[in-house]
């Protein structure tokens, strides 16, 4: 026992040798800076009783990284799952409420009014990219919405947006906190520059939280293997192992009230859909260093601007489902000022059979109602009037490409809230389709 009375804590051989079973026992050994698994297997003598054992090391570093991989992919799709269910329901709502808006503001002329329409808009825009936020977390986007970004350029644009929190509300507090860039040029990766400016501002904000005497944040950048490597290491506070564990966890938040928990979970879904990854070291009173990767690419690839041609629309008769009454009521209204027609049912079967006894030039569905589906309503629809457009209403996030919608009857998709812009330019759109 190596100048003990007895095994170490801890080890295997002392429970083998009671119960005459394989036993396995998992730890971290910090010299190697790894996780190794040893499995005790008893050989059996002449008696039946364990007359030697087998001792068998392996490193399992990889596979217990792979496995809170995994898990970590469990809790974000449960996510996802919890977050679509809440985001028809929520999109409706704001749907009612920015319309009701937009209908206000074009009612006054008054400053102070409009002034606090426009602060009431914003506030409800912010809670529909929220959930919006929450149901990317689970999904991996194609990357056809991807562009060539430039690292350095966006690194620099975060980190000056972000100079009001880390430097002069610092000042205001009496610290200091520095950011430090060591930044090469002409470093690009194919990405949504939106998603990874909330990446890296997320970051920042977490360092900054994390240094309440103040300290240096260091923002670093470097190619390995055509790999983009970025690191952010703060000098702050530091964390716990059972914190680093949890990070990115969803809803998990070490800032109690003041936190929701969604900032570094929203990190690891933004470093999953660029085919990146996100890993953390910290130690209590030494700092947190945060290391991403990702995919490089060349410079110059990126989508050609989405331009909209301008229709003019004609008054139309337009047919008009959804569950919601308020959500009708918007539409109706907002429909009425470019001089449309409206028919509007809470009852997918009611409006089904007014179709069939009055013309209509465009159907404007919701997806999600209680008696049918607004694919439902499509595929019916065009059963019988195949030249019929149908517009698709949803709060939900759609993952379908566009030739998939057409083949289940629908020619558009309105994505929940929308502006009133956004719907007079898709019924113009559609029924110039007709």
């Amino acid at each position: 026992y190596r100048g003990r009375d007895g095994v170490c804590e801890d080890c295997p051989l002392a429970e083998t040798m009671q119960s005459g079973e394989i036993t396995p026992v998992e730890y971290y050994d910090s010299r190697f800076e790894a996780y190794f698994e040893e499995r005790l297997y008893p050989i059996s003598g002449e008696n039946g009783q364990a007359g030697g054992f087998v001792l068998v090391g392996r490193n399992v570093t990889r596979t217990r990284e792979m496995s809170d991989k995994s898990v970590q992919n469990k809790k974000l799709a449960a996510l996802g799952q919890i977050s679509s269910g809440v985001a028809h329901d929520f999109n409706n709502v704001l749907t009612g409420i920015l319309g009701r808006l937009q209908l206000l503001k074009r009612l006054t002329t008054d400053t102070e009014l409009l002034k606090n329409f426009a602060v009431m808009e914003t506030a409800a825009l912010d809670g529909a990219a929220t959930v919006k936020r929450m149901q990317d977390f689970a999904r991996v986007r194609e990357g056809t919405d991807f562009e060539s970004v430039d690292m350095q350029a966006l690194l620099e644009e975060v980190v000056a947006l972000t100079r009001p929190r880390w430097r002069d509300g610092s000042r205001i507090q009496g610290i200091l906190i520095d950011v430090k860039l060591e930044l090469p040029p002409d470093i690009y990766i194919l990405g949504a520059a939106y998603d990874l400016r909330r990446a890296f501002t997320n970051l920042i904000f977490n360092a900054v939280d994390a240094m309440p005497d103040g300290g240096v944040i260091t923002i670093q950048t470097e190619i390995k293997n055509n790999t983009l490597i970025v690191t952010v290491q703060d000098t702050g506070l530091g964390m716990t192992e059972e914190t680093t564990e949890r990070v990115f966890d969803p809803f998990f938040s070490t800032k109690g009230v003041k936190g929701t928990g969604l900032g570094l979970s929203e990190v690891y879904g933004v470093c999953k859909r660029h085919n990146g990854t996100i890993s953390v070291t910290s130690a209590v009173g030494q700092g947190t260093t945060f290391t991403l990767t990702f995919p490089i690419a060349e410079k110059g690839i990126s989508r050609p601007p989405v331009v909209h041609p301008v229709i003019k629309s004609h008054p139309s008769r337009i047919l008009v489902i959804d569950d919601e009454k308020y959500v009708l009521d918007i539409i109706e209204e907002v429909l009425a000022e470019y001089d449309h027609q409206v028919v509007a049912f809470t009852s997918a079967q009611e409006a089904l059979g007014e179709l069939k006894k009055n013309p209509f030039d465009l159907v404007i569905t919701d997806l999600g109602m209680p008696e049918m589906s607004g694919w439902e309503v499509a595929r019916y629809v065009k059963l019988d009037f195949p030249d019929m457009p149908v517009v698709l209403l949803t709060g939900w996030a759609l993952e379908m490409e566009m030739d998939a919608v057409r083949e289940n009857g629908v020619d558009l998709v309105l994505q929940k809230p929308f502006s009133i812009e956004d719907l007079e330019h898709t019924v113009e759109v559609a029924t110039q389709k007709k």
